[in-house]
């Protein structure tokens, strides 16, 4: 086993390696993604552990994010994603990231691996604690869509097919786009979503410059809700591997009443079934490992769509910090500013 740092004559095996080992479909680890952050101007680094026959064994991308005073922390999201390696394995691994966190002058290295809970030894081993919160979903909730449409939307609960009704009786109609035109109203409509439920969403430019990488390589859609001429709703789809991801979600504070975003979700669901994906994420939601008080209302909603569906728990965030003086700062700045 031996550790390279990877270029682009890579990509195909990457994204082969990470769609076929990461269990949440392996859209953040994929090789686009880094180009994304790249338009960012984030520096990417992407580490590759290959076994004597040339073959990818685990991967990990890394994402450099700059702070004020010329600090900076690594963060590899959903990642490493790994085969089934021995502890040794994944030690040199671990053991490059840290060089380039020291390289790099990085204060703290973050990452949340697509492993499920029961795994934690393999961060912990390695030096990594778990970290005070976390950056994606700890739980998530993936509809299986082996079965029918019929089956799937009769596993639904009563209100949601009820809901579904309501919005096609309103004449909510539902049409799919991969322009990047269409980021205009999605970031009016995030806006609106942000200041009623009380969130900060990111710039606008982030979302374009994710959907102007995405969206031509057909990993991207969005998912547009009209009624009585008027665009009430979006969602952000991704295509990843075998699984579609419910990424982002923005509605009007007019028409609520007409139900469009369950309209949106079963579009999307049936679209994922018709392009091959297995699963369909709909994204965090309370489980057993992880509760949020202000996510009770998402949780109910998506729960709607797939009651008997398990959560898919994984171990979350986890941190090692190179310096805990400037960590300590990080740390009482982020407090501040809550």
């Amino acid at each position: 086993m031996h550790i390279l740092r990877l270029t682009d004559e890579y990509q195909e095996h990457w994204n082969n390696f990470v769609a076929s080992n990461a269990a949440d479909g392996g859209l953040l680890h994929s090789w686009q993604w880094g180009e994304f952050q790249k338009e960012l101007d984030n520096k990417i680094f992407r580490l590759g552990l290959i076994n004597n026959e040339g073959q990818l064994q685990a991967a990990a991308q890394l994402i450099r994010y700059e702070l004020p005073f010329e600090y900076n922390y690594l963060y590899c999201p959903r990642g490493p994603v790994i085969n089934v390696l021995k502890i040794d394995d994944l030690n040199s691994l671990f053991a490059e990231i840290k060089n380039i966190g020291r390289e790099e002058k990085s204060f703290l290295i973050r990452m949340d691996p697509p492993w499920l809970t029961g795994n934690e030894k393999n961060l912990t081993a390695a030096g990594f604690r778990k970290a005070e919160g976390e950056i994606q979903p700890k739980c998530s909730l993936m509809l299986d869509l082996a079965p029918s449409e019929e089956e799937i939307l009769g596993a639904m609960k009563p209100k949601v097919r009820y809901n579904l009704g309501l919005a096609r009786r309103h004449g909510v109609t539902v049409r799919v786009s991969d322009q990047i035109s269409d980021i205009e109203p999605f970031w009016q409509l995030t806006k609106q979503t942000a200041q009623r439920d009380g969130f900060a969403p990111h710039p606008k430019e982030h979302y374009m410059k994710m959907f102007s990488v995405l969206a031509p390589e057909g990993l991207a859609k969005l998912f547009i809700a009209e009624h009585e001429n008027k665009i009430i709703a979006i969602n952000l789809i991704t295509f990843f591997g075998s699984v579609a991801v419910y990424l982002h979600g923005a509605s009007s504070n007019i028409y609520r009443e007409v139900m469009a975003p369950y309209l949106l979700q079963w579009e999307a669901i049936l679209a994922a079934k018709k392009m091959g994906c297995k699963f369909y994420d709909f994204g965090g939601i309370n489980g057993r490992t992880f509760n949020n008080d202000k996510w009770a209302g998402i949780t109910r909603f998506k729960t709607g769509f797939a009651p008997a569906a398990p959560c898919t728990e994984y171990v979350g965030s986890y941190e090692k910090v190179i310096n805990p003086f400037v960590y300590s700062a990080y740390k009482f700045v982020k407090q501040i500013r809550g």
